[in-house]
């Protein structure tokens, strides 16, 4: 299970990331983008229900990728939880433990849009001043 989802700012992002990239800088878009994927995903494991683990067990960041000149990173559950995630992150009538709802995944996703763009931003250049 995965949402995909566009942000704010996300056209000015990736025409920086297509500057960057042109001059080797791949590596500093992969790392910041999965800092800030990983930060959602930190933050979604606070609320995922939690029965035997699996399913809070299963999130991940998978590793930012260009796909058709886009910068694109994934943030799932599934795996060993696979046939269960879907089920559980949309049904609003399930009991939880307090603090543990569904929407686990969109609710820090959600959180996320308004200063998605931003984070990356400050990130490369955090990084980039490093360098010099």
């Amino acid at each position: 299970m995965s949402i995909k989802v566009d942000f704010e700012g996300e056209k000015e992002l990736q025409a920086l990331f297509k500057r960057m990239a042109g001059k080797g800088m791949e590596t500093v878009i992969v790392g910041s983008l999965s800092m800030t994927a990983n930060e959602v995903l930190n933050k979604s494991k606070k609320i995922v229900p939690v029965d035997l683990g699996t399913l809070k067990d299963s999130g991940r960041v998978e590793k930012p990728a260009s796909v058709n000149g886009m910068w694109e990173v994934k943030i799932a559950y599934g795996g060993a939880a696979s046939k269960y995630a879907e089920i559980v992150h949309e049904n609003p009538n399930a009991q939880h433990k307090p603090g543990k709802t569904y929407h686990f995944l969109k609710i820090p996703v959600d959180a996320a849009r308004a200063t998605f763009a931003t984070d990356i931003k400050r990130r490369i250049l955090a990084y980039l001043r490093l360098k010099s």
